[in-house]
């Protein structure tokens, strides 16, 4: 049975298709009645023109809505106008007479709709929902080493991991074979059994009909072959030993984002609302958050709000190309990175590469099977993705950098001024880490760092934005959020964090964090948030340390 999302979707499309069809009607009547218009009359630029675009529009929709016969027709009166208009070819009204008259009887005869949508089906369809995330991922681990071993679950178990850790690869094996983990994190040390314990593994998940389970490689070696030979047993991550246990946890995260990852986030523009609405409810239906929009003038004002992943422009729009607007884009280098994908009738190539020489990304012709779609739009959204983070986040920590997290500040400061809301933002610092990196080292305060960063990430909301504001300093913003509940959320994880065991040769130690915390409509000014939250901070270290003050609590 599909779920009621997917129905709901399904019968959104069956009424959009039903729209398209009295749309369609209307819009071919209009092209009958061009017809009728004297040899002098229908020779004028402006008929021409208005004609072309009304053709290339509409000959694009009744594919994309599965009227195949009507769209062809179209098409061949879109190539003669083409030809008319662009090329110099002489106009011969009798011809297009005869293309007009040819499209008179497809007003009467109904058209079949394509039937693979058809919400009567949904009771034997596969849904396409994205996955959710239990609340503690479970990864094995297989660990000769008892020490190591040990180090292994300890540390990931205080980012909020489940760990069961195995001796051989037999007990991996049963283990896979009974339940399947989240994740499989496998040591191959020695070389001898490197390629056993892979080739092992990914047989018995296979055998079993686990899937594909997420394979994470640690190893005393570097080389080449040996990597090699990690991604034709498809492992999705190598690193080497000594173990660093935030980078390992940083790229579990890495890996098993396509199940916690916030929605991926792309903007339509297109002037033909019904083609537009099509591909949203198909992005819709598989996760994506698509937001569309007809006014190309208002995109500057969207994109700033919406903050999209990957932008769609039709090629073709009458109050600008999709080529100028996305020139206008390009003005603002803020956005150079995200991708731009024109989706067009158009398939004349010279046009589709000189759209792509001045701005886009791909080119996708109308009409697009679905899978094929959404396919492409979100592997697009995925490496922008990951192309931004590397581009705006802090190396060390994997949060945003100090220029980034203070501009993202601004935004959402002015935003809950437009929206009448509130952002609270939280200044936090870690205690006497002097003393850590005088005590046990750079390399442990490093980690020191790391670990608190991914313990924000993994303990607040993916809406919360996170920014390493200096060395071991962080900036948090809580969109709609008032200054109570964060200080709430944040003691929380300050507990937790508390408690986390770090080790350097054989001495275990503790470390703590303070946080100050202000709420956007306490203050005037952006410079003054910022400030009371950082004099929030000084008076909770005054007060000891190791605790959440808010800016009006001033005793």
């Amino acid at each position: 049975m599909a779920n009621e999302r997917e129905v709901s979707i399904q019968k959104e499309m069956a009424k959009l298709r039903n729209e398209f069809h009295d749309r369609l009607i209307v819009e071919l009547e209009e092209f009958v009645a061009y017809a009728s218009l004297t040899d002098q009359e229908i020779c004028r630029t402006e008929t021409l023109q208005k004609l072309y675009e009304a053709s290339h529009r509409l000959a694009g929709s009744s594919l994309t809505f599965g009227y195949s016969d009507t769209g062809a027709l179209l098409r061949r009166l879109e190539a003669a106008l083409d030809a008319i208009l662009n090329h110099g070819h002489e106009i011969d009204v009798a011809s297009l007479r005869r293309k007009l008259d040819v499209l008179a009887p497809a007003v009467s005869i109904p058209v079949e709709l394509r039937t693979d949508t058809d919400p009567a089906k949904s009771d034997t369809e596969s849904s396409h929902t994205t996955p959710t995330v239990a609340e503690k991922l479970h990864i094995y681990v297989l660990e000769n080493d008892s020490e190591t071993s040990e180090m292994l679950k300890t540390g990931l178990s205080s980012f909020g991991y489940k760990i069961s850790t195995y001796t051989s690869i037999e007990a991996l094996c049963d283990a896979t074979s009974s339940k399947k983990p989240d994740g499989l994190i496998i040591d191959i040390a020695k070389e001898d059994i490197a390629k056993q314990t892979l080739a092992r593994t990914t047989q018995s998940l296979r055998k079993h009909g686990a899937g594909v389970i997420p394979i994470i490689v640690v190893s005393e070696h570097d080389s080449f072959a040996e990597k090699l030979d990690a991604a034709r047993n498809s492992v999705v991550a190598f690193l080497s030993k000594p173990v660093n246990i935030p980078a390992l946890e940083s790229s579990l995260e890495y890996v098993l984002k396509p199940q916690s990852k916030s929605p991926y986030r792309v903007l339509l523009v297109d002037d033909d609302v019904y083609s537009m609405e099509h591909h949203r409810l198909m992005l819709d239906k598989w996760g994506v958050m698509a937001q569309a929009l007809s006014e190309p003038a208002k995109i500057l004002d969207v994109i700033e709000e919406f903050q999209p992943d990957l932008m769609i422009f039709d090629l073709h729009m009458p109050s600008c190309t999709g080529v100028e607007l996305a020139e206008v884009v390009r003005y603002h280098t803020h956005w150079v990175h995200i991708p731009i994908i024109f989706l067009s009738s158009e398939r004349n190539e010279d046009r589709q590469m000189s759209a792509m020489m001045t701005g886009g990304d791909d080119f996708i012709v109308k009409p697009v099977a679905e899978e094929s779609f959404v396919a492409t739009i979100m592997s697009r959204s995925q490496r922008a993705r990951q192309l931004a983070e590397l581009m705006t986040r802090d190396s060390l920590t994997g949060l945003l950098k100090h220029t980034e997290i203070k501009e993202r500040l601004g935004h959402e400061y002015s935003r809950a001024e437009r929206n009448n809301s509130v952002v609270t933002v939280a200044m936090l610092d870690i205690d006497k880490f002097k003393r850590v990196n005088d005590t046990y080292g750079h390399q442990t305060g490093d980690v020191v760092i790391a670990t608190l960063a991914h313990l924000l990430r993994r303990g607040l909301r993916t809406t919360d934005i996170l920014g390493r504001y200096g060395g071991e300093e962080y900036l948090v913003l809580l969109p709609d959020t008032e200054a109570k509940n964060a200080a709430s959320k944040l003691n929380l994880l300050r507990k937790e964090f508390e408690k986390v065991e770090f080790r350097h040769k054989n001495e275990v130690f503790t470390v703590s964090f303070s946080g100050g915390i202000c709420q956007s409509d306490k203050v005037k000014t952006l410079d003054e948030f910022l400030e009371q939250a950082d004099l929030a901070l000084y008076r909770a270290k005054e007060r000891g340390r190791n605790q959440i003050v808010l800016s009006d609590d001033t005793d």
